[in-house]
């Protein structure tokens, strides 16, 4: 009996361990390692539903981050210049996300969480976006072609 109790609650553990929600970081940068200007960095994100994704200005320039789009059920959000903004999400889907400030200049960023039932509301949006872009016009494209 005591065997099986040991073996139960190492099982229980060990399961427990992959449910536990991860917090992933995205930077706001106006230059990043990649050698792109006013990004988000990494411009793709993939997510799990109780994660949470992190938005952190890494230099100060008014950087921003906003929902452009989210799954049906979840929550937008708009956060403030220079300040971290963290959003848990809760729905499965693809999240566009731009800075305000830098919005024209193609400074977004794509989220994944779990399967990508909005995709191809995503790429209307983004599609509608980018032609208001005056430079990095491809950057939601790119991000959105890495959604699986």
């Amino acid at each position: 009996m005591k065997t099986f109790k040991t073996t139960f609650l190492l099982v229980a553990i060990f399961l427990s361990m992959g449910s536990v929600a991860a917090n992933i970081e995205v930077k706001m940068m106006t230059a990043a390692p990649d050698k792109t200007s006013l990004t988000f960095y990494p411009v793709y994100t993939k997510a799990k539903v109780g994660d949470t994704v992190t938005f952190v200005p890494e230099q100060k320039a008014g950087h921003t981050s906003i929902s452009l789009l989210v799954p049906p059920g979840a929550e937008s959000w708009q956060g403030k210049p220079d300040t971290p903004v963290s959003v848990k999400m809760t729905k499965e889907g693809v999240y566009l996300v731009v800075c305000q400030v830098h919005r024209t200049m193609g400074m977004v960023a794509v989220v994944q969480v779990g399967k990508p039932a909005n995709l191809e509301e995503a790429k209307k949006a983004a599609a509608a976006e980018s032609a208001k872009m005056l430079i990095n016009k491809d950057r939601f494209e790119k991000a959105l072609a890495m959604v699986k």
